[in-house]
């Protein structure tokens, strides 16, 4: 199994409820920026559960630019913003009143430039619960 090939996939990931889109890519502290990410088109969630969709959201079946290699043991983080293409870190990725919960999935691909993530297997890496936030 190839950790790039999985890591890469989580690239594709995007959450499917939710109204922040995972947008940019680090590797071992370097910002990869979009290359290698299939970044949606909006916020909007995805309501119908049995769309294609909500595996990888609107724009999840057309490939990224590249793919970023990542070898085991490498250390990797996600970017997460309100708005596609907007990374003011100043404004809450996950904001107002949409507390969560975070669940993160990632799926084995051979192939992450043209994998179809409606057709993979996923399974779960992370979770947070639900953040309460005074208002």
């Amino acid at each position: 199994m190839r950790a790039g090939s999985i890591i890469a996939a989580l690239a594709v990931a995007s959450a499917a409820h939710a109204h922040a889109t995972f947008q940019n890519l680090w590797v071992d502290d370097v910002d990869q920026g979009t290359k290698c990410v299939r970044a949606p088109a909006n916020n909007s969630p995805i309501t119908d559960l049995t769309s294609n969709t909500l595996a990888c959201n609107t724009n999840g079946e057309v490939a990224a630019a590249s793919t970023c290699p990542v070898a085991a043991g490498t250390k990797v983080a996600v970017e997460m913003h309100q708005q596609p293409g907007d990374r003011n870190c100043a404004t809450e990725a996950i904001g107002g009143n949409h507390d969560g919960p975070t669940i993160i999935y990632m799926a084995k691909v051979d192939n992450a430039a043209t994998a179809v993530g409606s057709e993979a297997n996923w399974f779960k890496v992370a979770e947070t619960g639900r953040v309460y936030h005074s208002l």
